[in-house]
């Protein structure tokens, strides 16, 4: 199996090769990446740009199992180990093949770093603080994710490459804060803070404390940040108006993005040259999936009116997502591409995508198993 999956592989790969600065050829795939022995599903939640890709591998439903695992350039997977525990799951990986997630032991979870070679290192939290998750690391080993406090308030917290882990603490006078993702140098993090019984976007940069992006709004979001230290999220200007998205760069200047539409938008990803994705009701009842230029400029992306999602963009603009059940490619330049299926399924998903090309995602199997999958571009 292992030898046929590498030799389809090799065959995307020579005939991407071919392909070379043709963003609009036509996909090869997809390939998929199976589960461990006897697991049922399996999902990619991270690639870099090596092609090295993160996730589980789960087994049953209610309840469910959920076990880290990683696949190399090659698409081998491999499980990662859960020390302290029998399960877990791996959120993110950096450039240099470090990954970071948790793992969950009988009573508790505790956040955990494995390296490029898969060794497992767990973090030693703070006496009292507990069901700790982390979620993004930085390309310098920067993790971050959320606690709970003693008090069971929710904390966001960072942990650094020499084992010493932060509390990054709330707003002035406030309980509750969330790290949800960290720029590629560890100077950005980026997440939420509570003020006044509303969640605003906030972020700390080298090591100082939390600040708000937009303190005059009167509730924002921001939940991703690309490698340069561009956030993207979303705020209220007046507890009645309309949603704006927005971004904000790495001084912390805030740029709204256009959005001609009283109704709702949320942000998906930020890519590594300043695009955005999101979806949103540009035009009711139907769901629109829309692409941001750098310049903030907002286009939809086609999808016949049958409304359209999507997750992930590279850095010329290429978003990746699922239209009618099929996972999709629209060029920026281009036409809008589905992406094949595996034999005998029907449904597929694509939510990121690298700057080289590859496309994770999910698909279902002949026999209704969702299992991740890959295809390249170019």
């Amino acid at each position: 199996m292992l030898r046929n999956f590498r030799r389809s592989l090799a065959a995307l790969v020579v005939f991407s090769g071919a392909l070379t600065g043709t963003a609009e050829a036509a996909p090869a795939g997809p390939v998929d990446l199976g589960t461990l022995p006897g697991d049922d599903d399996s999902m990619v939640l991270a690639v870099n740009e090596a092609g090295v890709m993160v996730g589980l591998s789960s087994a049953g439903s209610n309840p469910r199992r959920d076990l880290p695992v990683r696949w190399d350039a090659d698409g081998l997977i491999t499980a990662l180990p859960t020390p302290g525990g029998s399960a877990g799951q791996v959120r993110d990986i950096n450039a240099s093949g470090v990954s970071a997630g948790y793992v969950l032991t009988a009573t508790d979870a505790v956040p955990a770093r494995w390296d490029a070679q898969g060794q497992a290192t767990t973090l030693q939290v703070p006496a009292g603080f507990h069901n700790a998750t982390a979620f993004a690391i930085s390309d310098t080993g920067v993790v971050v994710g959320n606690w709970l406090t003693p008090g069971n308030e929710y904390h966001a917290f960072r942990w650094d490459p020499d084992g010493q882990a932060t509390d990054l603490g709330t707003l002035p006078g406030e309980t509750w804060s969330m790290a949800e993702d960290i720029s590629a140098d560890g100077r950005i993090i980026v997440g939420g803070g509570q003020r006044a019984g509303a969640n605003h976007a906030v972020r700390w940069v080298d090591g100082g404390p939390i600040t708000e992006l937009v303190p005059q709004s009167p509730s924002s979001g921001a939940h991703v940040v690309n490698a340069g230290g561009v956030a993207a999220g979303t705020l209220w200007e007046t507890t009645s108006g309309p949603v704006v998205p927005a971004t904000w760069d790495a001084g912390g200047t805030i740029h709204r993005l256009d959005w001609p539409s009283p109704h709702s938008v949320w942000l998906s990803w930020i890519g590594s040259t300043g695009y955005v994705v999101g979806y949103g009701y540009l035009t009711p009842p139907a769901r629109s999936a829309v692409r941001w230029a750098p310049d903030g400029t907002v286009s939809a992306l086609p999808d016949d009116g049958f409304g359209a999602d999507v997750q992930g963009v590279d850095a010329e603009g290429t978003a990746v997502g699922t239209f009618r059940s099929r996972a999709t490619v629209w060029y920026r330049n281009g036409p809008r591409t589905q992406l094949g299926l595996l034999p005998g399924g029907t449904r597929s998903e694509a939510y990121r995508i690298t700057d080289s090309g590859r496309v994770a995602g999910r698909a279902t199997t002949a026999a209704g198993k969702n299992h991740a999958v890959l295809w390249i571009l170019r």
